[in-house]
């Protein structure tokens, strides 16, 4: 996997930069036609509004919908994508962003620098309750001194604001749409969205006006239009793409991976992903507010186990005491997580007062086989310790706004980053942040956000980072699964396709049919 990029703000070397990069992050390719991608997914988007979600299945399936000021690429590193270049005050606390011209809304209307003020502001509005409200906490403010300039100016140094910023749900929305975002999205990328049937699917058209080309300046996007068909059911989705029912599947379950690979009519493209699955503890109901409990949970959890029956050694990589991906220069893994310790575990609980254990409450979604599969292994692995796992599990639709209420004890949840430590750390752990489930709240660990978001230097972020992990491995808020790996499969018809490490569809944009 790759690393994430370091993202060296301008005024760790002390000098003003300007960024300059060719228009298209993806890669050429000789397209000879377009074609209706027929595209297998696994679940519904959970609302269509982009500023107000985080669910996966709506980021996956909006992002070509709509523009990010900048973007990542398949590599993980950030280049121009509404905005062409951006410079950086010596102070690191003004950053000004030249947009491109000629970008127009699918209603028609021109792209101003004003749209990127109110779509910044939005998310940043508790009234909007985004839950990405905490990815721009440190913006002071966004104006627009004319149409095609945005000046944010930051209260403290931010090293991760092009990473926000590149976050493919932080969008770019028009003023006017706002209204109606929440039944008909409006953006300016490469497809326009034209219907949503829940659970049958949602309907895209290639935009003729993108303003996206590839490196040889072929207009983007080759695809004459994507259809979303919801397939929950994995044995469905791989039997679909077997018998020509639709061109591209998502989430390749563990079982089918290898003999898909060798299947000559099928290409399979993924490996390790830049998320993380954890058991998920709301430390506002007991037994669960004391750290012990949880630490004793941890002690008998063998992650190995999980990953080899639950998802068959195919589907993911051991938590090793860290949630960042492997091959992350910021990952500060403990060679012991994972490895059950039951006595450890047993005087754990008896000094917290429950010498027999207690009932946990594990709320699931059916939808997802790679986080339903695991409880019952929890289950039997907890089992020792006194600890009975009633598991309740719910289609994804209705598990989800559950989840975001904080109305369960215990589930299996995942965590996504695309591009930097704050965005596996910060947001599901800071005391304030809108992305913290788990109603988690400590002041040490806390500073130590603060300071890895203030802080340029790679080599003082890691050591940083390395402190927020050892403090969560004690703390034990979730107790680290396994981080996954992630493969989607396609017929041979389908072309240009570009796999994205950090989870993202954005390789649609460069596909095509024979």
């Amino acid at each position: 996997m790759k690393k994430p990029s370091k993202l060296l703000s301008p005024f760790a070397l002390g000098l003003t930069l300007t960024m300059l990069a060719p228009a298209a992050l993806l890669p050429a390719s000789a397209q000879t036609s377009g074609g209706i991608l027929r595209a297998g997914m696994q679940a519904d988007p959970v609302g269509l509004d982009p500023h107000t979600t985080d669910a996966t299945a709506t980021r996956n399936q909006l992002e070509n919908v709509y523009d990010t000021l900048v973007a990542f690429d398949s590599s993980g590193k950030v280049g121009p994508s509404l905005a062409t270049r951006w410079t950086t005050s010596k102070d690191g606390l003004t950053w000004t962003f030249t947009l491109r011209p000629g970008v127009v809304f699918h209603n028609g209307r021109a792209l101003e620098a004003s749209d990127v003020v109110f779509s910044i502001m939005r998310i940043k509005d508790p009234a909007t309750k985004s839950p990405r409200s905490g990815d721009f906490e440190l913006v002071k403010s966004v104006t627009a001194p004319d149409k095609s300039t945005v000046v944010m100016v930051l209260s403290k140094p931010y090293s991760p604001l092009l990473s926000k910023l590149a976050f493919s749900l932080n969008v770019v929305v028009p003023k006017e749409a706002v209204a109606t975002l929440a039944t008909r999205p409006v953006g300016t990328g490469p497809f326009t969205f034209v219907e949503y049937l829940p659970q049958t699917r949602m309907v895209l058209k290639k935009n003729p006006n993108y303003w996206g080309k590839d490196v040889k300046g072929n207009k983007l996007p080759y695809l004459d239009g994507i259809t979303y068909s919801y397939l929950p059911d994995a044995t469905a989705r791989v039997t679909a793409l077997k018998t020509g029912t639709v061109d591209w599947i998502e989430y390749v379950p563990a079982t089918d991976i290898t003999p898909l690979k060798a299947n000559p009519q099928v290409t399979v493209v993924g490996g390790p992903s830049a998320n993380y699955r954890s058991i998920f503890f709301n430390v506002a109901q007991k037994p669960l507010g004391d750290y012990r409990v949880r630490r004793a949970i941890a002690y008998a959890i063998n992650n190995q186990e999980i990953v080899d029956v639950a998802l068959l050694g195919t589907g993911g990589l051991p938590a090793r005491g860290t949630v960042l991906p492997n091959g992350s220069y910021y990952a500060a893994p403990d060679a012991s997580y994972g490895k059950p310790d039951l006595a450890k575990a047993r005087a754990l609980l008896a000094a917290a007062g429950y010498p027999n254990g207690f009932t946990l409450e594990l709320k699931v979604t059916s939808t997802y086989d790679f986080l339903r599969a695991p409880a019952e292994i929890i289950q039997a692995q907890l089992a020792p310790l006194g600890i009975k796992v009633n598991i309740t599990a719910s289609e994804f639709s209705v598990y989800l706004p559950d989840i975001l209420k904080k109305n369960y004890m215990a589930t299996i949840l995942g965590e996504s980053g695309q591009g930097d430590p704050d965005d596996y750390l910060y947001t599901p752990f800071a005391s304030d942040s809108g992305g913290n489930l788990t109603n988690f709240k400590d002041a040490a660990l806390d500073k130590l956000l603060d300071q890895g978001r203030q802080t340029a230097d790679p080599a003082a972020r890691r050591a940083i980072y390395a402190q927020v992990q050892k403090r969560l491995v004690d703390l034990s808020p979730m107790v680290f699964l396994y981080s996954s790996t992630q493969y989607e499969a396609t017929s041979k018809r389908v072309q240009g396709y570009a796999h994205f490490p950090n989870t993202s569809y954005l390789g649609l944009r460069t596909t095509w049919l024979k």
